[in-house]
């Protein structure tokens, strides 16, 4: 592919991103536009409908303020690269940003037990990515109750991916998020240690 037609295509991605949210929006965060009176499923398969396409983004800016226009040259490219993920992109970078947060806890791991349940939540692959980035993570985690490894690593990545939002320009980071389901993990206020780790985990799993 030519370096022309590669810019024309990071383009018409970015320019989907700031003016068609209906392409990617999460179908429960299109259904609060309706306050209620349509269902995420029928909001999943309105999104299916071109005909609807500029309605739908039009409501979406309108709900939830987001700007017009943004300018793909004020974001860094690894910052593009994160904005334009698609939702199944977002929750493995969530998984990887999470296993990364959690890599202090994983590496000061003694017990067999321990082990096997981070083996059990993220697999070995995640294990390794989180020791070899480890200069990013966050302050060792009690692993009480292993059940809930799993769910607390993916709710710290949110977290993760949260404050990475709110670092980003006016428009930008609420687009993001509204890519995936609410959830308090990525909605609500960025508390510390994430408004400092949070940004340069979500770059570091993207680059």
């Amino acid at each position: 592919m030519s370096t022309a037609s590669q810019s024309t295509g990071a383009d018409a991605g970015w320019d989907a991103f700031v003016a068609q949210p209906a392409l990617y929006v999460e179908p429960s965060r299109l259904a609060a536009c309706f306050d209620g009176m349509v269902d995420p499923e029928l909001c999943a398969r309105l999104q299916t409908s071109r005909r609807l396409e500029e309605r739908l983004s039009d409501l979406i800016h309108s709900r939830y303020g987001l700007a017009r226009t943004i300018a793909a040259e004020d974001v860094s490219d690894i910052d593009r690269l994160i904005a334009l993920a698609s939702s199944e992109q977002l929750a493995e970078l969530v998984r990887r940003a999470g296993a990364i947060y959690w890599a202090n806890s994983i590496a000061n791991t003694v017990r067999a037990a321990d082990a096997a349940a981070f083996d059990a939540a993220l697999g070995e692959t995640l294990c390794v990515v989180a020791l070899a980035n480890r200069d990013l993570s966050g302050p060792m985690q009690p692993l009480a109750p292993y059940e809930q490894l799993g769910r607390r690593v993916i709710e710290d990545g949110l977290r993760c991916l949260g404050a990475w939002c709110r670092a980003q320009s006016p428009g930008v980071g609420l687009r993001v998020s509204l890519k995936l389901a609410p959830n308090p993990a990525l909605d609500d206020a960025v508390n510390s240690p994430f408004d400092e780790l949070g940004p340069a985990i979500m770059r570091r799993t993207a680059g």
